[in-house]
């Protein structure tokens, strides 16, 4: 047999121990990365169902508004309000503020003032 001396001794002693380490340490590190993947895949999971729900939700919201925008649908709310104007006819608007500082008639000529916080979207049901 080989006889090796004391400092070489050492250096395989501690090139085996830093082998043990080195290996130890990978077999944890490969562990926490798949707990951190397995983590990530189900907070991923979650964002995409939620994700879908809301596209599901966003898909009907704009359903139910192409619906209310129908000319149909329109037409008949203002159905028995609205009447052909008159040839000659003037109108008078009377501009007003509220207590939430909304104008509801204009003061410039051709502009358009909507507020749509003011459509009551239930009254067809």
């Amino acid at each position: 047999m080989l006889k090796l001396s004391s400092t070489a001794r050492k250096h395989v002693i501690f090139l085996i121990f830093a082998m043990i380490v080195v290996t130890v340490g990978s077999a944890f590190a490969i562990v926490w990365i798949q707990q951190q993947i397995s983590r990530t895949a189900q907070s991923s999971k979650a964002l995409e169902s939620q994700l879908a729900e809301t596209s599901r939700k966003l898909r009907y919201l704009d359903e139910r508004i192409a619906g209310y925008h129908q000319p149909v649908v329109l037409q008949g709310k203002v159905a028995g309000v609205l009447r052909p104007s008159v040839e000659n006819q003037v109108v008078f608007v009377q501009e007003r503020q509220l207590a939430t500082g909304r104008s509801y008639a204009v003061s410039q000529p051709y502009e358009v003032s909507m507020d749509l916080a003011l459509l009551d979207l239930n009254t067809s049901r």
